[in-house]
């Protein structure tokens, strides 16, 4: 919610996104990125924005794993890579269950 929300809501910079990161949002899993193509190639490879048990072609664990000003997320106040949080993300990519199409 705190490095996601604010871009990912209603009015919010991404909001032309599908993602929906404030907590009241989360019950759906559309919301949260699951299987969802993304809308533009920064990793061709990244098929999905969350792809069930795959984070290597999962766009926002990528995005989150890079300092590159073109493709880090969250894209402001961030020069460093939250080691841990990258950590949280792989293991919850990992156990969201079956695979994407």
């Amino acid at each position: 919610d705190i490095n996601c929300a604010h871009c990912h809501t209603d009015g919010g910079h991404c909001d032309y996104r599908p993602m929906r990161f404030s907590w009241e949002d989360t019950a759906d899993p559309v919301n949260l990125g699951r299987c969802v193509a993304p809308h533009d190639p920064i990793f061709p490879d990244a098929t999905y924005i969350i792809a069930a048990g795959d984070p290597q072609a999962s766009m926002a664990y990528r995005r989150m794993n890079t300092t590159l000003e073109n493709q880090r997320m969250p894209l402001l106040g961030r020069t460093t890579i939250h080691e841990e949080g990258v950590q949280l993300m792989e293991q919850w990519i990992n156990n969201l269950g079956p695979p994407c199409p």
